[in-house]
C-alpha cells in the first residue's frame, strides 16, 4: 500500500471515531423539503440597494473541535482514486464562473491523486469556460439548442424542473430548435494540464453514453442523433479525480428544492461524487436588512444542504460561505456590515446539518479585506469579483484547507 493511503487509513479512522459520536441523522421525507418559492432576494443587480441595519448573529452553537470528520466520505474515496473515480461538484455563484476557484482545486487534486479532464460542462455554457470550448453544429452551420435553467431570468425556467447536476438541460427537439434533432458536438481543450486532457466523454442524459478514447485526447467531435434532454458533456478519466465547476450567476444557492430529483440523485450516483461544494451567500448580502431576513435565508439554506444530503448520501458537502464585498459609503470602501453575521449564520446551519464549513470571508482577512485584495489587483473594479489571479488564490487557499489532514503525507 503506498504510504499517502496508510496514512489516509489512519486520518480516516481518527475522524470516523468523531463521527460516529454524532450517530446517523435522519432526515426528513422529501416533500417535506419542497420549496416552491423563487429566489427573489437575488433578482435586482447586487449593488442596489444600501445596508440599512447592523445583524448580529445572536446564538452559540458548539462545532466539533475536529473540522474535517464530516469529510471522511471524500478522503476515504481519495484512497481508491487509483483504481475508481472521486467526483467532485463544485456548486456556486458568479464568484467562481468561468472555473474560478475550482481551477486551482481541480489542478491540485489531479496532479496528486490522478485523473485528468475538465468534468462535466454544459453544452450552452452560460458564460466561457477556462479549460474548454464546445461548439454545436448542424448541417455545417453553428446552432443553439433550447436550453432551460434553474438560474437567470425567469423565461428560461422549464415546467417540472428537469435541469440535471448542472442545473441546465439543452433540448435536442426539431420542434424547440430547428437542427437540434442530429447535432455535431466539438469539443476543444484551452489548456495543457491535466484539466485540458481526457480519456473518455460522458453524454449526460437520462441514459449515459461512454465513449472511450484509444489514447489521451485535447479535443473530439461527437454525433447526437434522436430527441432527448442533455444534461452536460463529461471530460474525463475512468480513474482520479474529476471536479465539476456548476456556476449560477445571481443564485443564493436555494435552487436545488426546485429542481428534479431524480437525474441529481442519478448524477451523483453514477460519477460516484463524494464531495459538493456549496459556496453562496454573496447574492443574498446586499438585501438582508434585519434579523428576520437573515433567519428566512437560512431556513431555505438548510433545505439545500438536507435535500442534498438525501440525493447523495454517500457525499460529503463542503459549505462555503461568501468573500468580503465592497460597497462605496460617502466615496468610501467599505465592507457590508451584514457579512460577519451571515458568515456565522451559515457557520451554524453547516453545525446543524452535518456540513463542513469554510468561511472565505475570514480567509481573506475579514471585513475590509476586499479593499487590500483590491489594492493587490486580486478583485475587479466592482470590488467583489476575483480577478484570474485573485480566483487562484482563493482556490489555492480553499484547497490548502480541504486537504490540511494530507499535508504530511507523501505519494
Amino acid at each position: 500500500m503506498k504510504p499517502y493511503r496508510v496514512c489516509l487509513f489512519l486520518i480516516l479512522c481518527l475522524i470516523g471515531s468523531a463521527a460516529a459520536v454524532k450517530g446517523w441523522r435522519f432526515l426528513p421525507d422529501m416533500a417535506s423539503l419542497t420549496d416552491k418559492h423563487s429566489d427573489t432576494i437575488l433578482l435586482a443587480s447586487i449593488d442596489t440597494l444600501p445596508y440599512e441595519q447592523t445583524v448580529s448573529w445572536h446564538d452559540t452553537i458548539q462545532v466539533s473541535t475536529n473540522p474535517y470528520h464530516l469529510l471522511s466520505p471524500f478522503y476515504e474515496a481519495l484512497t481508491h482514486a487509483d483504481e475508481q473515480t472521486v467526483r467532485v461538484v463544485h456548486y456556486g455563484d458568479s464568484q467562481i464562473e468561468g472555473d474560478r476557484m475550482t481551477f486551482m482545486l481541480r489542478s491540485v487534486l489531479q496532479e496528486r491523486f490522478g485523473g485528468c479532464g475538465t468534468g462535466t460542462v454544459a453544452i450552452e455554457p452560460y458564460a466561457d469556460l477556462r479549460t474548454a470550448v464546445l461548439s454545436v453544429r448542424h448541417g455545417g452551420h453553428t446552432i443553439h439548442p433550447k436550453t432551460y435553467r434553474a438560474f437567470g431570468p425567469a423565461s428560461l425556467r422549464r415546467p417540472g424542473g428537469d435541469y440535471g447536476p448542472m442545473a441546465q438541460v439543452s433540448v435536442m427537439d426539431n420542434s424547440l430548435s430547428e437542427g437540434s434533432e442530429n447535432i455535431t458536438v466539438h469539443v476543444q481543450s484551452r489548456t495543457q494540464g491535466t484539466e485540458g486532457r481526457f480519456t473518455r466523454i460522458r453524454v449526460i442524459s437520462r441514459q449515459d453514453s461512454i465513449i472511450q478514447m484509444e489514447d489521451t485526447a485535447t479535443s473530439y467531435t461527437l454525433h447526437l442523433t434522436g430527441k432527448q434532454d442533455i444534461y452536460g458533456i463529461s471530460l474525463e478519466s475512468p480513474t482520479g479525480v474529476q471536479v465539476d465547476n456548476v456556476a449560477l450567476r445571481g443564485s443564493a444557492g436555494t435552487i436545488f428544492t426546485q429542481m428534479a430529483q431524480e437525474a441529481l440523485w442519478r448524477y451523483y450516483d453514477v460519477t460516484r461524487t463524494r464531495l459538493i461544494i456549496w459556496q453562496f451567500g454573496g447574492n443574498a448580502a446586499p438585501y438582508i436588512k434585519n434579523q428576520n431576513q437573515v433567519d428566512i435565508y437560512m431556513t431555505k439554506v438548510r433545505q439545500q444542504i438536507r435535500i442534498l444530503h438525501r440525493l447523495a448520501p454517500y457525499a460529503a458537502i463542503l459549505m462555503v460561505g461568501p468573500s468580503d464585498m465592497l460597497t462605496y459609503e460617502k466615496g468610501e470602501r467599505r465592507s457590508y456590515r451584514i457579512l460577519p453575521a451571515l458568515d456565522s449564520a451559515l457557520r451554524e446551519v453547516a453545525a446543524e446539518e452535518e456540513a463542513t464549513y469554510w468561511s472565505l470571508f475570514e480567509a481573506m482577512g475579514g471585513a475590509g479585506s476586499m479593499a487590500v485584495w483590491q489594492d493587490n489587483g486580486w478583485t475587479g473594479r466592482d470590488g467583489i469579483h476575483f480577478t484570474r489571479e485573485g480566483a487562484d488564490k482563493a482556490g489555492k487557499m480553499l484547497t490548502d484547507f480541504l486537504l490540511q489532514p494530507l499535508l504530511n503525507t507523501k505519494e
